[in-house]
């Protein structure tokens, strides 16, 4: 874990002993993973001390933080006096109730509500994987499926929302696998014109159609010895479907062009979608025996508000990669709670944007500050603080919050980077006129501007 200096700390839990059955849990996250502490009618403290019943060690947590108790068939959470606050859904409290999947937030450490009375039944979750953020018990599961799945040759369909880190987990099916030696080819079919679908897939041959100068492999031969990777799978047109079920039967590939039975390929093939490919076949965009070809094995990936306690270790990760872009940003914990609370419709996508907004909105705050109490004491030549190179600039709850509303007002104006340039061009240059055009804030226009 990082606290606001960027000291890294490593919690550590003390579970409490009960003497009867609890209906509660909470599931206490950080960077080292999550454990599930059973929650009954006697009182947990959690903090810093070494007195405290679940102890955490976190820079951002007080010594006796917080207290949550089971009261009534519901958890009861208050706030002992902490000096950062404890969070649920999002806003600050003293007390609060809490039902299964509320997110409380104590400094940079997260405390999910879950229902015990479902653990029994539950598998045992592996480690989670390399490369995908986040330790809570969903994430692991998802991470037993990989490895167990990564073992053999038969396809697999991995669904879930845009955004969810699906190629992400496909990677891992071929990195954790006994292919992970060979090629990995990702094709998003989504990308690819109609006409260019069948050549990108199974290649053609020379003077196959107009500009075929030469023979070219498709995506099935690339593959050989290792993994095809078929993105937004649903997307893939009507006629080119027959095609990718004879290649998936007989693992026989032909180019366009070619003469004879085809060439082997033993590629294996994952693939992935956002859409509901069932609802698809009843209407009839994808056909019927290709969707059960490709469903022999399914992966579903959770959204970002069904796992709550990952979205701080995501973000902390997210700004971590984009430090050499927009600099060093800390979260606060008020910050982190309006993370958690967050619904995320565009999962991990949506909330790197809204960091590399909120993080421009910080400095801007701190420029602004800075000019401020440079004008207060006369001295104007010092607009920027005396500070390090590297010291960090503080995300705080509103620069979450009004990202979240410029993404809205975006949304709504149907406003996208390229387009806001354009506008810009045929406004001469001129942002306020743009903005008049475009139908937003001047300052939304602005920071639009500065996305890529």
């Amino acid at each position: 874990m990082e606290d606001q200096t960027g000291t890294r700390s490593n919690p550590t839990l003390e579970i409490p002993r009960y003497e009867r059955k609890v209906s509660h849990c909470i599931e206490v996250q950080d960077d080292t993973g999550s454990r599930r502490i059973p929650v009954g009618s006697t009182p947990i403290v959690c903090g810093q001390s070494r007195s405290a019943d679940v102890r955490v060690v976190d820079e951002t947590v007080s010594g006796r933080h917080c207290e949550v108790v089971e009261r009534q068939g519901s958890l009861f959470i208050r706030d002992l006096g902490s000096k950062n606050g404890t969070y649920a859904g999002g806003a600050r409290v003293l007390e609060a109730w809490a039902g299964p999947g509320t997110v409380v937030t104590l400094g940079a450490t997260t405390l999910t509500v879950f229902d015990a009375s479902t653990l029994d039944s539950e598998p045992e979750p592996a480690a989670p994987l390399p490369g995908l953020i986040g330790g809570s018990t969903a994430m692991r599961r998802v991470a037993s499926q990989v490895r167990r799945l990564a073992r053999g040759i038969a396809p697999v369909l991995i669904l879930g929302e845009t955004g969810t880190g699906k190629e992400l987990v496909a990677r891992a099916l071929h990195t954790e696998g006994a292919r992970c030696e060979g090629p990995w080819v990702p094709i998003n079919v989504a990308t690819l014109p109609q006409h260019l679908v069948d050549s990108e897939l199974f290649g053609f041959e020379r003077g196959a159609f107009t500009g075929a100068v030469k023979q070219r492999n498709g995506a099935f031969i690339d593959a050989r010895g290792g993994t095809l990777f078929l993105d937004e799978i649903g997307e893939l047109p009507l006629e080119s479907q027959p095609k990718l079920l004879r290649a998936l039967d007989g693992y026989q590939v032909r180019r366009i062009g070619a003469a004879g039975g085809g060439e082997e390929s033993d590629a294996r093939v994952v693939a992935a979608t956002h859409v509901p490919l069932d609802e698809c076949v009843e209407e009839g965009k994808f056909r019927r025996d290709l969707f059960h070809r490709l469903e022999v094995f399914v992966i579903e990936l959770p959204p970002l508000r069904d796992r709550r306690g990952d979205i701080p270790a995501i973000a902390r990760d997210l700004l971590g990669r984009m430090e050499p872009e927009i600099g060093r940003r800390v979260l606060s914990p008020a910050a982190v709670g309006q993370l958690a609370a967050h619904d995320w419709p565009g999962n991990v996508r949506d909330l790197r944007n809204t960091l590399i907004r909120a993080a421009h909105l910080a400095e801007d705050d701190r420029r602004a500050a800075n000019a401020e109490r440079a004008q207060a004491t006369g001295i104007h030549e010092l607009r920027e603080p005396l500070r390090r190179r590297d010291a960090p600039i503080r995300i705080e709850a509103p620069h979450i919050d009004r990202a979240i509303r410029r993404a809205r007002e975006e949304a709504r104006s149907g406003l996208t980077p390229a387009l806001a340039r354009a506008i810009l061009d045929r406004s001469d240059g001129s942002i306020s006129a743009a903005a008049r055009t475009a139908g937003v804030p001047r300052s939304t226009f602005r920071k639009l501007l500065q996305r890529k």
